[in-house]
């Protein structure tokens, strides 16, 4: 099922009207047919739903069973939480959370650096980085985990 699949490839590649498709199929585990796509989803045409599937069928996130498309349980929830948890800086991937930490703690030392009596707040402020620190690195074990369990079923 997830043996070729690249969740970081994933979190990069899928945009537009694909993103949109996949968070829609990702609904129902019995899948949708085209016509019901086109239907209760609100695209347009069956061309551009055609072409959303195959770059999703591309990127291997979505299955075909009979006349119905649907993404498999395991690669909802992995690319779901690749989605929600990791940010795409021009052509990098970083959890959230390292996110988080690092314009803090540049914000907290442009405070104590413009304001010395916010020196006495530093000793928090430093707690308060090593818990977004802890915070991309359950993000980042929890994205290589969902990624190990991929490539085991």
């Amino acid at each position: 099922m997830g043996e070729g699949l690249d969740l970081f490839r994933v979190r990069k590649e899928l945009k537009g009207d694909a993103r949109r498709l996949f968070f829609y199929l990702s609904k129902r585990i019995s899948g949708y047919t085209v016509e019901e796509i086109k239907y209760l989803s609100g695209f347009s045409n069956k061309a551009l739903i055609n072409r959303c599937l195959a770059e999703m069928k591309r990127l291997g996130i979505v299955e075909r069973q009979g006349d119905r498309y649907y993404v498999p349980r395991p690669i909802a929830e992995a690319v779901s939480f690749a989605f929600k948890h990791y940010a795409k800086i021009g052509n990098k991937l970083i959890a959230r959370g390292f996110v988080s930490a690092i314009a803090y703690a540049v914000f907290l030392l442009i405070l104590v650096v413009a304001y010395r009596p916010a020196t006495s707040t530093l000793p928090l402020g430093l707690a308060f980085t090593l818990i977004l620190v802890a915070i991309g690195v359950y993000e980042a074990l929890r994205m290589r985990s969902l990624a190990k369990a991929l490539r085991a079923s």
